[in-house]
C-alpha cells in the first residue's frame, strides 16, 4: 500500500514538472511575441523619418520664401530704376525756378509757372518746426527729389500717399524737386498732414 502511495506521488509531481515547463514555454513564446513590438529604436527611427519630412516642408518654405524675397528686390529695382529714369533733371538747364517756404499754414508763393516741356526747379523749405508736405496727386511729369536737410519722414498716422508728387520734412530742412511736366492744365498743390489743407495750406501750379 505504501509503495503505491509513493508511486502515485512520484507521479503527480513528474506531471506538476510538466506542467511548469509547459508554462515557461508558454511565458517564453510571449516573450518572443512582445519582441515584435516596436522598440524605442524603431520609434526613434520613425520620428527622426517624420522629422526628415518636416525638413523638407521647411525647405519648400525656405525656397518659396526666397521667391518673394526675389520679387521683393525687384520691386526696389524697379523704383531705383524710376530714381534714376529722372535723375538727369538734376543736370539738365533750369527753365524756370522757385523758392517755396513752408510754414503754418500757406505755401510762399502759392502760384507757380512753367511750359509744357520746361524743367521747373523748386527749392522747397520748411522754416516751422512742424511736420509739412508738399504734394500734388496726380501730374504727368517727370519728377526727380532731393533732400538737403530735415529727415523727410512723415510722422503722422495716415498711411503713406500714392501722389505721384509727395515731399515731406518734419523739421525745418529744405530739398529740391525738379519736375518737367508733359501736359498742360492747373494742378492743385497741398500740404497731406491731417487738418493743414482745411487750414489754407494749398497752391496751384499753372503748366501753360
Amino acid at each position: 500500500m505504501k509503495t503505491n502511495i509513493r508511486w502515485t506521488t512520484s507521479i503527480v509531481a513528474l506531471l506538476l514538472v510538466v506542467a511548469i515547463a509547459f508554462l515557461l514555454a508558454a511565458c517564453g513564446g510571449d516573450d518572443g511575441a512582445a519582441s515584435e513590438i516596436p522598440t524605442e529604436d524603431s520609434a526613434d527611427t520613425s520620428v527622426d523619418g517624420d522629422d526628415h519630412e518636416a525638413d523638407g516642408h521647411a525647405t519648400d518654405v525656405d525656397d518659396h520664401d526666397a521667391a518673394i524675397g526675389h520679387d521683393a528686390d525687384a520691386d526696389d529695382h524697379d523704383a531705383d530704376t524710376d530714381e534714376e529714369e529722372f535723375a538727369y533733371l538734376e543736370a539738365a538747364p533750369k527753365d524756370v525756378l522757385y523758392l517755396v517756404e513752408m510754414t503754418n499754414f500757406a505755401f510762399t508763393p502759392e502760384v507757380l509757372e512753367v511750359g509744357v516741356g520746361e524743367v521747373l526747379e523748386i527749392a522747397i523749405q520748411n522754416v516751422e518746426a512742424v511736420l509739412h508736405d508738399f504734394t500734388i496727386d496726380v501730374i504727368d511729369a517727370d519728377v526727380h527729389i532731393s533732400y538737403l536737410g530735415g529727415t523727410g519722414q512723415h510722422a503722422h498716422a495716415e498711411p503713406e500717399r500714392d501722389a505721384d508728387v509727395h515731399f515731406a520734412l518734419t523739421e525745418p530742412g529744405s530739398g529740391v524737386v525738379h519736375i518737367k511736366v508733359h501736359e498742360p492744365g492747373e494742378y492743385v498743390i497741398y500740404c497731406s498732414v491731417p487738418g493743414h489743407r482745411e487750414a489754407g495750406m494749398e497752391g496751384t501750379l499753372i503748366v501753360r
